[in-house]
């Protein structure tokens, strides 16, 4: 409803270019045309089919900077930046203080490693609106790229106030303090970066341990790069396995080492697209069921992950791990009944397994029964002991 709400004011706008004449009337009804499929391929994210749209209609209407803005954001979406900075320029040329388009301009300059070019947009958006998060944001980053580091901190600072947990800010906010020599405030940044950043956020790592270096503390110093590098080689071999597995949609080894690394970033939502992946590819792979199983159970979604690994137990009925996900699935949602089922039945299967009598014992716990509690925690401490 929205969208067509946006829509109908565009077009409403654009009504009295056309109330002139009759003779205009077929041209207002081709421009509405195709500024209602631009829209639906922009919602579609079709950006080629929505850019030959909006370039139609503006054949017939050139001077309308909502559909120019529109456009430029389009053209951006499929990289073609140079191009999007001309449409907005138009756009502001007919509507100077229109605040998104002013800030698309400054990101496409930014984009563009035209970062001088970014700062007057970007500190227009500012001064027409101070709650403004983005427009801050990215002035200041284009500020760090320029090596202006006094006057960024108090842009990412004002950034931050308005958006308090966005990872890269604090990251470039660490990156000013730590090029101004203030080693602590950039360690703190560089750690809030990471708290709030997704998981196995490298590049705050690189500054950390850039920071500890530069006040001596090479044994911190080392542990952060090390960080960084093993993170780094992470991010290239998903770069590497997405690339190959976009070219070679049928690859199953692909998908596999995919699937594997995806869930040790434990990066769960893109899991579950790659397990379905392999699942479409080898229907009869348990692995591949108590995988999308285990990325069900870290999004929360016992259900799903529920019928996951009983399909996974259907396939391979003698693999205690399956049943003892399929118990931890059933405790998440209160069912203590087959909960118990499943772990004992993973300890029919692997009674040397101590986590398994863990989990059994910490159920009995939770309803109450002390005695089987006590017993399976004995058993598991007694095999935790044997392992070391």
């Amino acid at each position: 409803m929205r969208n067509w709400l946006t829509i109908a004011i565009l077009l409403s706008l654009c009504a009295p270019v056309f109330s002139i004449a009759d003779t205009a009337s077929s041209d207002h009804s081709r421009y509405v045309q195709h500024v209602e499929q631009g829209f639906v391929f922009t919602f579609q994210g079709n950006n080629r089919k929505a850019i030959e749209a909006f370039e139609a209609a503006l054949a017939i209407a050139p001077e309308h900077a909502e559909i120019l803005h529109y456009l430029g954001m389009a053209y951006a979406q499929e990289e073609l930046l140079n191009k999007a900075v001309e449409r907005y320029q138009r756009s502001l040329a007919l509507m100077p203080d229109n605040i998104e388009a002013l800030y698309s301009l400054g990101v496409a300059y930014f984009k563009l490693d035209k970062w001088a070019a970014s700062i007057a947009p970007l500190q227009r958006v500012i001064a027409l609106d101070p709650q403004h998060a983005r427009g801050y944001e990215v002035l200041g980053k284009s500020l760090v790229k320029l090596r202006r580091y006094t006057e960024a901190g108090p842009v990412l600072e004002r950034a931050l106030a308005l958006k308090p947990h966005a990872a890269g800010t604090y990251y470039e906010l660490g990156n000013a303090y730590l090029n101004l020599k203030e080693y602590p405030k950039a360690i703190e940044n560089f750690e809030l970066a990471i708290k709030f950043g997704v998981a196995r956020y490298a590049d705050p790592h690189f500054g950390l341990g850039t920071a500890y270096l530069r006040l001596g503390d090479r044994e911190k110093s080392r542990a952060e790069m090390q960080i960084f590098q093993q993170y780094q080689k992470e991010y290239a071999e998903y770069e590497r396995l997405t690339r190959l597995t976009r070219n070679e949609p049928d690859n199953l080894e692909a998908w596999t080492g995919l699937a594997s690394l995806v869930m040790q970033q434990k990066n769960y939502a893109r899991a579950v697209q790659v397990f379905q992946k392999c699942i479409e590819l080898d229907p009869n792979n348990a692995i591949f069921y108590h995988g999308l199983s285990r990325a069900f159970m870290n999004l929360n979604y016992p259900r799903p992950a529920i019928e996951a690994a009983n399909k996974a137990i259907r396939l391979m009925p003698n693999e205690a791990i399956l049943y003892n996900t399929l118990g931890s699935l059933y405790a998440m949602q209160g069912d203590s009944r087959n909960a118990i089922v499943a772990f004992q039945k993973a300890i029919e299967l692997n009674s040397e397994e101590p986590f398994y009598h863990l989990n059994l014992s910490r159920l009995y716990q939770g309803i109450g029964n002390q005695r089987l509690a006590q017993e399976h925690h004995r058993i598991y401490e007694y095999l935790m002991s044997k392992q070391k």
